[in-house]
């Protein structure tokens, strides 16, 4: 015994905090995704106070700064997502898409608005845009040019794993249930597209820091970016709860 508690009480207790940092983690972004909701509604910073949430929709436009390059298709565009996800076997043993690797950003750039031009002047924290698959990719074939290249210079991506080149004695199985297989996905706001930012108003209240940037209205944005944390916080809600009642038995 440790500090009066036994064997399954310290395992309580340890469940008991690995969920609460699921559930921090979770309810946070679920209220980043609320902001979309809490924020004011705003065609013109004006008189607007730094600091102050908004949301301001309109045309995207090319600001000072250099247009993205997105790693797989080569688009230009102004804010960018981009995942490669691996097909492997799920815990319950059925195939699935898992991500292993995923990044979101911006540089800064313009919303246009019936009455003036927003600067969106932050790399965005979140962007929910259209969804594109550039490529699928089986393990028995090569991914296109600009695709290997990305893979061979980003150590965040392996090149290959177990999934992609299992032992020949279960390869046939593999092969069959496509295990190994990549998806190359791009979300991109592109100079002319319709988007609409979240953010605060920056200190000199020229600009927006953006935290959201999305192509969709209001309630499906919510949803978009919210589904997936209220997994988590159901999740850290449940490890929490087995973990108290294993410490008060």
């Amino acid at each position: 015994m440790v500090f009066g508690l036994s064997g399954s009480q310290l395992f309580g207790v340890g469940l008991a905090v690995v969920g609460t940092i699921v559930l921090a983690f979770s309810a946070r972004y679920v209220w980043r995704a609320t902001s979309i909701y809490r924020a004011e509604v705003v065609s013109m910073l004006g008189e607007t106070t730094p600091g102050a949430l908004v949301r301001v929709s309109g045309t995207a436009q090319q600001g000072d700064a250099d247009l993205l390059s997105a790693p797989f298709s080569g688009n230009d565009c102004l804010a960018l997502r981009y995942a490669v996800e691996e097909r492997r076997l799920s815990p319950f043993l059925l195939p699935w898409f898992v991500t292993i690797h995923e990044l979101a950003g911006s540089d800064a750039f313009r919303v246009r608005t019936a009455e003036a031009d927003v600067d969106i002047v932050e790399p965005a924290r979140t962007v929910t845009l259209e969804r594109e698959i550039v490529a699928t990719v089986p393990p028995s074939d090569e991914p296109p040019e600009r695709i290997a290249r990305f893979e061979r210079t980003t150590d965040a991506v392996p090149v290959t794993t177990y999934w992609r080149s299992p032992p020949s004695l279960v390869r046939p199985l593999t092969r069959r249930l496509s295990l190994g297989t990549r998806r190359y996905s791009e979300q991109r706001a592109m100079p002319g597209d319709e988007v609409t930012v979240v953010g605060r108003v920056t200190e000199t209240g020229d600009g927006i820091d953006p935290l959201v940037v999305s192509d969709r209205p209001p309630s499906q944005t919510l949803v978009r970016m919210a589904k997936t944390s209220l997994v988590g916080v159901c999740l850290g809600v449940f490890v929490v709860a087995l973990g108290l009642v294993l410490v008060l038995l």
